[in-house]
């Protein structure tokens, strides 16, 4: 949708105008639903701007095991404007990768051990975006996190809060899009706790082997239908 080459189905009033304005401005955005794993990773390459013709300058974060995180959303073309960051499980796993793990993006990862380290990361990566561009377009700079589990079980929800609130605002100094994936249900009561911070939440489901999504703006008063992304 913020990549300008999605539909957003059938809406309530002020919608399409409202995407456009958090585009210009910088939005936060919480994905919910535990969904298939290629359903996430589709979700998260259109919030990256993947697709999108304009350079999108992005801080990848993982904070779960298994193949890089960056493999799964940025191809070679994507890497040159691209700091990748690996927290707590996922950076114990770098180290001890198989053959088939190592991560194919030609870009360094840096390692952080504790929730202020990751913050310090972040915040050096969106810094050096600034230092390295003459000036930064809305909607150039993406942040994406692939899972705030680990992030909640490790340190709890006030200090998750605070450190995601903290995030949120560094990602809109540069009028950039920071995406969060959390995967539990909408309903959940850490999707209430957390929902303040966000501008839009996005719901994942599969419906008949059909992906689709349901986007929510702040107070919800405005929300898309339920659109059909197809499934891979």
């Amino acid at each position: 949708m913020f990549s300008g080459t999605d539909g957003v189905g059938a809406t309530d009033g002020g919608f399409s105008d409202e995407l456009s304005r958090l585009k210009r401005r910088g939005a936060s955005v919480l994905v919910v639903g535990s969904v298939r794993p290629d359903q996430c990773r589709d979700a998260c390459r259109r919030l990256l701007g993947c697709d999108a013709d304009r350079v999108r300058r992005r801080v990848l974060v993982s904070t779960t095991a298994g193949p890089h995180h960056a493999t799964h959303h940025i191809d070679e073309a994507g890497s040159a404007a691209l700091s990748v960051i690996a927290y707590e499980t996922q950076a114990r796993n770098v180290t001890t990768a198989e053959p088939g793990e190592t991560p194919s993006v030609g870009t360094e990862t840096t390692e952080a051990e504790s929730l202020a380290d990751l913050g310090l990361a972040i915040e050096q990566g969106i810094e050096d975006f600034e230092t390295n561009t003459a000036a930064l377009e809305p909607g150039e700079v993406r942040l994406g996190i692939d899972s705030l589990l680990p992030l909640l079980e490790a340190d709890g929800r006030q200090r998750v809060f605070k450190f995601l609130h903290l995030i949120n605002g560094r990602t809109r100094d540069v009028n950039g899009m920071a995406h969060y994936h959390l995967p539990v249900e909408r309903d959940a009561r850490i999707v209430q706790t957390l929902s303040p911070l966000f501008d839009i939440i996005v719901e994942l489901r599969e419906r008949n082997g059909d992906y689709q999504e349901r986007w929510t703006i702040e107070d919800g008063d405005r929300r898309s239908g339920w659109v059909s992304v197809g499934a891979e």
